[in-house]
């Protein structure tokens, strides 16, 4: 099937600790692959894989079947998103499993797959660190079911950011997700942009939510500069 390929340019451990075991797919691999989905009506429960090879979307038989996988209980989930994935498969059948774990996360390299029922409708999901998408749709007819994307800044936003900026640190880069891509109704779009301060955005963003970001302001001028450096935002849909 074609691919579009877009480019913009011995004592008992704690609860807490049991619980981030549970959401850290244990991969005795390099290559293996971290899965999340949900585990359908009427539990809603997290299935949570390592996978030695990619497995075709929305197939749970093959995933039980092919992988290391747990059951996580909705109501275990942290309030704060997964923290951080250097690259994750999410298969998606409702909102929750998107707003509740991954809002705010960051991800380096994300591939979700739509597998309930069509449309999904249109919602931000905000994610740090993104560098490549792809988005599978399993809706019958969809003309646009596979596609992918890398999320790079034009040079011209690039020069932009270099010149705001007080260090050689690299920014921190918020990309919003419009799930209604999942659809697979149109192809993916995306611009970039140099966004406010960091300690700003609760101010000129005050819906955005991002639960994991400490966006106070620095408290004297001998604070690192950080908070004050401005944000890489892209708007994906």
């Amino acid at each position: 099937m074609e691919m579009h390929h877009n480019t913009v340019s011995s004592a008992p451990l704690p609860w807490s600790l049991w619980l981030l075991f549970l959401l850290t797919p244990v991969a005795t691999e390099a290559s293996d692959v971290a899965l999340l989905f949900d585990s359908g009506a009427p539990t809603h429960h997290l299935r949570n894989c390592s996978c030695p090879a990619p497995v075709r979307g929305c197939d749970e038989a093959l995933a039980n079947a092919l992988c290391r996988c747990h059951t996580v209980p909705r109501s275990a989930l942290p309030p704060a998103g997964l923290g951080g994935h250097e690259q994750l498969t999410v298969w998606v059948k409702e909102h929750w499993v998107l707003q509740e774990l991954l809002n705010g996360s960051r991800v380096g390299h994300l591939h979700l797959s739509f597998c309930g029922i069509p449309p999904m409708d249109s919602e931000n999901l905000a994610l740090l660190g993104l560098r490549t998408l792809r988005v599978h749709s399993a809706a019958p007819g969809a003309p646009y079911s596979h596609q992918e994307m890398t999320i790079t800044p034009s040079a011209g936003v690039a020069a932009q950011l270099e010149a705001l900026s007080s260090d050689a640190s690299p920014p921190l880069h918020i990309t919003l997700l419009d799930l209604a891509v999942l659809n697979g109704v149109s192809p993916l779009k995306a611009y970039t942009l140099v966004g406010p301060q960091a300690h700003t955005l609760r101010q000129n963003l005050p819906h955005l939510g991002l639960p994991l970001l400490d966006l106070t302001p620095p408290a004297s001028p001998d604070d690192p500069p950080g908070a004050a450096e401005p944000l890489l935002f892209t708007f994906i849909y």
